[in-house]
Parts: C-alpha cells; sequence; structure tokens
C-alpha cells in the first residue's frame, strides 16, 4: 500500500525537476543571448567591426555607407495664374547625384532588426518640356537641390529648391519686316528665369523590398520673369518613376 503512494509521488516530483530544470536552461541561455549581442554591439562601437550575435548573423553597421544616385522620368502639369487661366502638360527628366548622407541607425523591435532612416542631399539636374498649343513651346533646366528624407520602410518625403532657366518658343507664325518694306518668316521666343520650389512624396522599393524603382508625386510653386515686364506664377505638378542605383562603397 506504501508502494502504491510513494510511486505516484515520485514520478509527479521528477516530473517538476524536468520542467523547471528545463525552464532554468532556457532563461540561462536566452540571457546569455542577450549578453552577448550587449558585448558584441559595444565592440562594434569601439573598434567599427560588423555586430555578430549568438545566430552568426550580421548587422553591417559599414553597410550604411553606399553610393546612391537615380534617374527619373515624370508627367508634369504647369498652371499659369493669367487672365485666362493656362493648364498645360508635359515632360521632364532629371538625374539625382548625392553629395552628402546622414543615416540614423535605430534597433527597431530588437538588436538583430535594425531601422535605417536615410537622410540625404542630392543635386538634381532637371531637363523640361512644356507644350502649349495656342502659345508656345518651353524647354528648361534647373539644376536643383533635394533633402530627401526616407523613413525605414521605404516611404520618403523630399523638399526641392528650385533656380534655372527657361526658353519659350512661340508656335504661331512671326514675321518680321525688312529694311526694304517686305516682311520675312523669324524665329521669336522668350528667355525667362525660374524660381521656386516643390514638395514630393513616394516609395523607394530599393530600401526594403530590394527593387531598384522608386515612385513618387508632388507639387511646387514657379515664379517665371519677365512676362511683360511682371512675374508669374505657376503651380506645378509632377508623377514619375525612378530608377535607383544602389552599391556599397569599397
Amino acid at each position: 500500500m506504501q508502494m502504491r503512494i510513494l510511486f505516484p509521488n515520485k514520478i509527479l516530483l521528477l516530473f517538476f525537476l524536468l520542467v523547471f530544470g528545463s525552464l532554468s536552461f532556457l532563461k540561462a541561455q536566452t540571457k546569455n543571448e542577450k549578453a552577448n549581442i550587449k558585448y558584441n554591439k559595444i565592440l562594434s562601437e569601439l573598434n567599427g567591426q560588423p555586430l555578430i550575435d549568438s545566430t552568426n548573423k550580421v548587422i553591417k553597421i559599414d553597410g550604411l555607407k553606399y553610393r546612391k544616385h537615380f534617374f527619373s522620368v515624370a508627367g508634369i502639369t504647369s498652371i499659369a495664374f493669367v487672365k485666362p487661366i493656362q493648364m498645360t502638360f508635359g515632360i521632364e527628366v532629371s538625374g539625382g547625384y548625392r553629395i552628402f548622407s546622414k543615416p540614423k541607425l535605430n534597433e527597431g523591435s530588437s538588436a538583430l532588426n535594425p531601422k535605417i532612416i536615410e537622410r540625404e542631399i542630392f543635386i538634381k539636374p532637371t531637363f523640361g518640356y512644356i507644350y502649349r498649343k495656342r502659345y508656345n513651346t518651353s524647354f528648361f533646366f534647373i539644376p536643383e537641390i533635394a533633402y530627401r528624407h526616407t523613413f525605414a520602410m521605404g516611404i520618403f518625403t523630399e523638399v526641392n529648391v528650385d533656380i534655372g532657366y527657361q526658353y519659350s518658343k512661340l508656335n504661331a507664325p512671326v514675321y518680321e519686316r525688312q529694311g526694304d518694306g517686305s516682311f520675312s518668316k523669324v524665329r521669336f521666343g522668350f528667355h525667362n528665369v525660374l524660381v521656386g520650389g516643390k514638395i514630393l512624396a513616394g516609395y523607394d522599393c530599393s530600401k526594403k523590398l530590394e527593387v531598384p524603382l522608386a515612385i513618387h508625386f508632388g507639387t511646387g510653386l514657379l515664379f517665371r520673369y519677365p512676362n511683360n515686364k511682371k512675374w508669374v506664377s505657376n503651380i506645378m505638378a509632377e508623377v514619375g518613376i525612378s530608377y535607383v542605383f544602389r552599391r556599397e562603397k569599397e
């Protein structure tokens, strides 16, 4: 009778020892892994080496230093506040050359899942074309300066400062009177200075999806001078796509 009572008690005691022993072991292992991560992080800050965790995965701290450029094509709309108001369409192409970068590294949900915020300044030489059927055809060049802030998920916002040049050729025939009283057909156009800026937003697929494409949209304001010796304001809107070049520095 005593054996029937003691035998189950011994099994139950052995069961609890196994359970609590396993939990203690797992807790100690987790604590050691966290200590290893913290230790490797301190080492990486001291000697600049990549961060290595207990599972031998590498977070490349030096990988933040890479080259990044892009090429964009966008459809644009120009709205001129003259009488009557003019709304015209065109296209522009631009290239982005990064001249400054200061990324910010956040640990995110864990030390093994870092979130990198990109803060960059680009020079963007931009060429554009706007066709006004009953007025003129314009060609412009703007060497834009842009600040882009890209969040960890790939969404970005961008602020541009624009100062450029525009040439507008009249589409209607223009004739000039000659010295002998006759008239000859000539080309005639206007030279203008452009000053303004724009705000863009978009998604950079090359950041998280590793696809070298980005899409964007935005609006801006351009002032054009002279137009009958006055400044004329134009609201600009654009939607475009970019091919993004990312390459780690050697």
